[in-house]
């Protein structure tokens, strides 16, 4: 994965894990965590005696000592003592006097302040001006948008005092809460938005019951947002002090969040890829990739989520980017293929069928081709064949005679698909040809259209004979046959090869009066008395008698088409 999306991979994990603090929502505060706030009721000189901030040490040391008298376990000022008390020496006599008896309880703070010079930053590590109190360091580590996310743990914290003497301040809260700080980072289970966690002001420390401080864990510390120290965090903003109780409540109730170690990382990261890889190879379809893809990532996220409940941060990002790049590349891959596949069998079909025809029976989804057998269809059947043309094979040379073929195929086929007709099969020089399947027009409509169409072919065949004379070769000369009626239509063969075709007397009597052209070679297009009813105002044609042909119990009626009413009419 390349270096330059960490940035990236990293933000998404930060808008993710945010995410998960919302949908959670707030959880209940610990009843051992006590928020002792300087809010801004207490610096309201109308509202109550201490006055505007800074207050004097002394009197925060009087805080401190109302609660240690009251059974609280521990005290934890969250403000930091830096340098001699503003008051004068008597305010820090008096602060490590008031302190004195309790001074293993107390927690003092140290913090690092960074300020942005002219050429530098200079980065200034500020401790508590009194000695022989634990003092821990008040610092957060931020996410890639501000937002807090943990508490150092002891790699970063020796990253970020190593220019300082030592000793070096533990951090804040597993000190407080008096657990041992961890190698990594520990992430912070928030417990909600501000508001949300009690704060006792200060001005009302006199005024509670003594069971509000007993074996509890008192954080000293400002909630006033007119004092600064407010924190961007999953759930707005919020003072240090209550970021502080939600890191201290965390730690002792075994909360928390924390990140795998690298090697156990790396191996999770290689057995997922070898899972993605595995899996998205499997489906031989892009669908059946992208659903793969799909279920993946609902996989990992689900895991990812679940680790989080769970404490363990994951890098949510990276493990989802796997399936997706493997999946689209892969969906990719197979698309174009499918694709290709695609364009070739439309190629290949639409030299049997038009265009528009096509796309109507990819619109519709008919059956009919693609299931085994036939359905019942009214279609009007078109059987041409070349005269006297067997003996003229006999003589030619293959190759010339192949060349002919395609020739003359080439000059019948297209108005066949031009009149949105089926080119059902080419046997030996003779064609077959249907209109109504497997969409159907109405008698009339289709059996217009093979007319025209057959019109159309000894259009252009007359054009192909020109070029034959040029060439210095002998005409073609066609015969045409079209009848119409119920045949069935469907795919014949096996079930490893289909061919689409129709079958019925139809067919038969169209062939009949194909070969019945060479007793009428004046009228090289025949037509049955049932095409000829169904568009008897749109042809003209000449009545040729009945006929009896072959395999037919009763004369047929047959009819010379001459030409088209319209054309006629207009020429």
């Amino acid at each position: 994965m390349p270096l330059a999306m960490l940035p990236l991979l990293s933000r998404l994990d930060a808008t993710g894990r945010q995410l998960l603090f919302q949908w959670r929502g707030p959880i209940e505060p610990p009843d051992d965590v006590v928020l002792l706030g300087i809010d801004e009721a207490s610096l309201d000189p109308q509202l109550s005696d201490f006055g505007s901030w800074p207050w004097p040490r002394a009197l925060q040391a009087d805080l401190a000592r109302a609660v240690l008298r009251q059974g609280a376990r521990r005290v934890v000022f969250n403000i930091v003592h830096v340098g001699p008390s503003g008051f004068g020496p008597s305010d820090d006599r008096a602060f490590q006097d008031a302190l004195q008896p309790w001074q293993d309880r107390v927690v003092l703070s140290a913090s690092l302040v960074r300020q942005q010079l002219e050429s530098h930053e200079q980065v200034q590590l500020r401790r508590p001006w009194y000695t022989g109190y634990p003092v821990g360091l008040s610092a957060f580590s931020m996410n890639a948008f501000g937002v807090v996310q943990a508490v150092p743990g002891r790699q970063r914290l020796q990253g970020m005092l190593n220019e300082f003497s030592e000793p070096h301040p533990r951090p804040l809260a597993p000190l407080a809460a008096e657990v041992a700080s961890s190698q990594g980072d520990n992430g912070i289970d928030f417990l909600g938005p501000s508001g949300h966690i009690p704060v006792i002001p200060a001005w009302a420390v006199g005024t509670l019951p003594q069971d509000t401080w007993r074996n509890k864990v008192v954080i000293i510390g400002s909630t006033a947002p007119s004092l600064g120290d407010q924190l961007e965090t999953p759930f707005g903003q919020q003072s240090g002090s209550e970021v502080l109780l939600s890191a201290i409540a965390g730690f002792q109730s075994g909360r928390g969040f924390r990140s795998p170690d690298v090697s156990h990382l790396v191996a999770l990261m290689a057995l997922w890829l070898l899972l993605c890889q595995w899996r998205i190879a499997a489906p031989s379809t892009a669908l059946g990739t992208a659903i793969t893809t799909a279920a993946l990532e609902a996989l990992v996220t689900g895991g990812v989520v679940l680790a989080w409940f769970n404490g363990l941060w994951l890098p949510g990002a990276a493990l989802m980017l796997m399936p997706l790049i493997a999946g689209s590349l892969r969906a990719g891959d197979l698309f174009q293929r499918e694709s290709a596949q695609r364009r070739f069998l439309h190629s290949v079909l639409s030299r049997r069928v038009s265009p528009n025809l096509m796309r109507d029976m990819l619109r519709s989804g008919q059956e009919s081709w693609t299931r085994l057998g036939g359905r019942r269809e009214r279609c009007v059947v078109l059987f041409t064949d070349l005269v006297g043309f067997t003996a003229r094979s006999n003589v030619m040379d293959a190759e010339a005679l192949f060349g002919l073929l395609n020739r003359y195929f080439e000059a019948i086929a297209a108005p066949v698909l031009q009149e949105q007709g089926l080119l059902d099969k080419f046997i030996g020089d003779a064609l077959m040809a249907e209109f109504g399947v497997p969409v159907h027009r109405g008698d009339r409509a289709e059996a217009l259209a093979a007319v025209r169409a057959a019109l159309a072919m000894q259009a252009n065949l007359e054009v192909l004979n020109r070029e034959l004379d040029q060439e210095g070769l002998a005409p073609l000369r066609q015969g045409i046959g079209i009848h119409c009626g119920e045949v069935i239509a469907g795919n014949l063969g096996s079930s490893h090869r289909l061919e689409y075709t129709v079958i019925g007397a139809p067919v038969n009597l169209a062939s009949r009066l194909e070969s019945l052209t060479r007793r009428f070679p004046d009228y090289p297009i025949l037509m049955s008395g049932d095409v000829r009813n169904l568009i008897a105002e749109d042809v003209v044609v000449e009545d040729l008698g009945s006929h009896s042909v072959k395999g037919w119990p009763e004369p047929i009626p047959v009819f010379g088409l001459l030409a088209l009413r319209s054309d006629s009419d207009s020429g």
